[in-house]
C-alpha cells in the first residue's frame, strides 16, 4: 500500500491556519489606529458625562462624598436648578460673554493678523511679544486686571489725571460684565492672531496681485479672496472660542465671582457656588448638564448650518 504525501507549496495557507484577507487585515489596521482615540474619548469624555449624569440624579453632599453612598432623587437636582431665580440671568450672560467676545476676537484678531501679514519695521517681533498674554493662564490675567481696574488702581489714577470720571469698573452692575467680556476678549485675541496669520499665509499672492491689476480695492480683496480662503481655519477658531467662552469660570470668579448684585453671574459660577459654598455636588452637576446642553446645542447648529452651506 502506498502513500501519497502532498507537497506544500511555498506560500500556501496551512490546513486549519487562519488567515485574513487583504481587505480584512487594512479594516484591522484602521481599528488599531483608531483605538488609542476612542480610548481618549471614552476615558475623558464619556466616563466624565455618565459620572455627571450620576451625580446630578443624586443627593451628593460633602458628607455622601465622602460615604460613596448618595440617594437617587432622579430629577429632584434639576427641579432645583430650574427653580433658581438665577438662571435666566446665568445662561444670558454666558451666551453673550460668548457671542461678543468671540466676534470681537474674530475682528480685532484679524485686523492685527493682516496688520503683522505686512513687511514693517519690527513686523518679526512683535507676533512673539503679541503671544506672551495668551500664554499667562487665566488666574494671572484676572488677577492683574483687578489690581488694573481697582478704584485705587493705575487706569482709575490715568483717567483721575486726566480730569475724567473713575468709575468702579468691577463694582458698578453696568460696567461689570463689559469688563469681564474686554478682558476675555484681550485674553484670547494672541489665539486668534496667531493662527489667522499662520493662515494668512495660505492665501495665493498671484491672486491678489491680480486681483489688484484689475482694479479691486483692499475691501474688495479682503472679502472676495482673504475671507474665503482662510474661512475653514476661521470656522474651526469660532467653534473652539465659542465653546472656551462658554465654559469661562476661572476669569470671572477672580475678577467678579459673579457679582455686582450677580450681574456677572454665569452657569459655571452658579455650579461653583454650589459645590465649593453649599457644598450640593448634584445641583452643581445639574448646572454643568445644562451648560453641557448648551454647548451641545450650539455644535449641532454649526454642523447644521455648515452642511447647509456646502449644499448651497
Amino acid at each position: 500500500m502506498t502513500s501519497t504525501v502532498a507537497r506544500e507549496r511555498p506560500g500556501s495557507p496551512r490546513p486549519g491556519r487562519f488567515r485574513l484577507s487583504l481587505s480584512q487585515r487594512r479594516s484591522a489596521e484602521l481599528w488599531l489606529f483608531l483605538l488609542p482615540a476612542a480610548l481618549f474619548f471614552g476615558v475623558f469624555f464619556v466616563y466624565p458625562v455618565i459620572y455627571g449624569v450620576r451625580l446630578a440624579t443624586s443627593d451628593v453632599n460633602a458628607g455622601t462624598f465622602i460615604t460613596g453612598k448618595a440617594d437617587f432623587v432622579g430629577f429632584g437636582n434639576f427641579v432645583d436648578v430650574f427653580g433658581s431665580p438665577l438662571l435666566g440671568r446665568a445662561i444670558v450672560n454666558t451666551v453673550v460673554i460668548a457671542v461678543v467676545a468671540v466676534v470681537a476676537q474674530l475682528v480685532i484678531g484679524l485686523a492685527i493678523a493682516l496688520l503683522f501679514n505686512r513687511r514693517f519695521p519690527g513686523s518679526k517681533w512683535m507676533p512673539v511679544l503679541v503671544l506672551l498674554p495668551w500664554l499667562l493662564p487665566s488666574v494671572v490675567v484676572a488677577t492683574i486686571w483687578k489690581w488694573l481696574l481697582a478704584g485705587d488702581g493705575p487706569i482709575n489714577a490715568v483717567l483721575r489725571n486726566l480730569g475724567l470720571p473713575t468709575p468702579l469698573w468691577l463694582a458698578d452692575q453696568t460696567t461689570a460684565l463689559p469688563v469681564v467680556i474686554a478682558v476675555a476678549v484681550w485674553s484670547g485675541i494672541p489665539y486668534w492672531v496667531t493662527i489667522l496669520g499662520a493662515a494668512l499665509k495660505q492665501v495665493p499672492l498671484d491672486q491678489l496681485e491680480a486681483a489688484q491689476l484689475d482694479g479691486a480695492g483692499a475691501w474688495r480683496r479682503l472679502f472676495s479672496i482673504v475671507i474665503p480662503t482662510i474661512l475653514p481655519v476661521v470656522s474651526v477658531l469660532i467653534v473652539m472660542s465659542v465653546v472656551y467662552s462658554l465654559l469661562i469660570v476661572d476669569l470671572v470668579l477672580v475678577l467678579t465671582f459673579g457679582g455686582p448684585a450677580n450681574a456677572t453671574v454665569t452657569l459655571g459660577i452658579l455650579a461653583y457656588r454650589e459645590a465649593f459654598q453649599e457644598f450640593k455636588f448634584g445641583v452643581a452637576a445639574a448646572y454643568g448638564a445644562v451648560l453641557l446642553v448648551l454647548t451641545l446645542s450650539f455644535a449641532l447648529f454649526y454642523v447644521w448650518l455648515s452642511r447647509r452651506q456646502e449644499a448651497d
